[in-house]
């Protein structure tokens, strides 16, 4: 109960810093055009979740002792902004056509262009404003910080978080797309490229929120350390639910990664246990984009019987066991209500089921 609490304390206050921020935009818009692509940007971001990076933000600003000496909900919408950022370039990257449900932001654009311009080129066209959308939100979510209202330090301090997780973020994908191109990847390689694509932002929020709340060195430190065992129990179940999932609940479709060819924890053990006909079906199918379902489903079906699920599940437990005993022994410690929602959010991310 301590954790729902915390998240929907704080979930209105998000929704309404987001929405005035980006209705302030839609306002200013310099022509139609403009107003609908910030409209479109303010939907792709509406369309639900529950917000856990500014949520966690926040916990950790008042955890450590923030005192209201800024707007702690404005400055937490960066990272969300950010998020929102990442998705729109990774569905481009991932051809996916939907998100949460709805069109992606490039297949939105791409079905505008095709409905009032002849030419044939609304895939450019829809790229094009992907690239474009998640490069306002990085930027959106910079002025949001700017905007927070906090001391010029201590703003300093977090934008210089939130750059470095930018870059991070770039080198997460990057790597993530040379390890799909290869054989085989190590665990230890998948690892790494799931801190810097995915626990890298967990990460930055919760720094943030520390440090815009006056932690003290060894608490951002302690954070950031659960910060990145959180994340990546939260990818390792991400990688389930993107195979095992169902699709009317996580609104992506469930054979994406398959067709992709990505290295997710799946095919990390699957490929170590596989034999040479398991094997056989792995190197047939993986980064196959036309595969068949009868096809992606012989591919779960290796990894139910590489034993590769029950190992990433056990992996994802394993790592939000460590970061609740990294809250726990925290000195001084967080507030009991910031306590309680970082020892419930290392449980949710890996019991979620979309």
């Amino acid at each position: 109960m301590g954790f729902e609490r915390a998240v929907y304390k704080h979930l209105e206050k998000i929704n309404a810093a987001i929405n005035e921020f980006l209705d302030l935009k839609i306002v200013q818009a310099i022509t139609s055009y403009h107003a609908d692509y910030y409209s479109n940007i303010k939907e792709f971001i509406m369309r639900g979740g529950k917000r856990l990076r500014p949520v966690s933000l926040v916990n950790a600003y008042f955890g450590v002792g923030g005192k209201n000496d800024g707007d702690i909900y404005k400055a937490s919408i960066s990272v969300e902004l950010l998020h929102n950022a990442t998705l729109i370039h990774d569905d481009l990257i991932d051809h996916d056509e939907t998100r949460r449900g709805k069109e992606t932001f490039h297949v939105k654009y791409r079905n505008w262009y095709n409905e009032n311009f002849e030419g044939g080129r609304g895939e450019d066209f829809g790229m094009t404003m992907a690239i474009l959308g998640g490069n306002t939100l990085y930027n959106l979510g910079v002025e949001a910080l700017l905007k927070a209202g906090f001391p010029a330090e201590l703003t300093c301090m977090a934008i210089e978080s939130y750059q470095r997780v930018f870059e991070e973020l770039i080198e997460g994908v990057m790597f993530e797309t040379i390890l799909s191109m290869k054989e085989k990847a190590s665990f230890d390689e998948y690892m790494q490229m799931i801190k810097m694509k995915t626990a890298a932002l967990l990460e930055s929020s919760i720094e943030i929120g520390a440090i815009l709340g006056g932690g003290s060195e060894d608490q951002i430190r302690v954070l950031k350390e659960y910060s990145v065992l959180v994340g990546q129990a939260f990818q390792i179940q991400d990688d389930i639910l993107g195979t095992f999932g169902e699709e009317e609940e996580t609104g992506k479709p469930t054979d994406g990664d398959i067709k992709e060819g990505k290295k997710t924890v799946l095919v990390v053990y699957a490929l170590e246990a596989a034999g040479p006909e398991e094997l056989n079906v792995l190197r047939g199918t993986l980064g196959k984009r036309d595969a068949t379902p009868s096809e992606v489903e012989k591919v779960r079906k290796v990894f139910l019987d590489t034993g590769a699920l029950k190992r990433a599940r056990e992996t994802a437990i394993k790592l939000k066991d460590e970061a609740k005993e990294k809250i726990k022994g925290m000195k001084p410690p967080l507030a009991k209500e910031a306590e309680d929602y970082f020892l419930g959010l290392a449980d949710f991310v890996v019991e979620r089921i979309y």
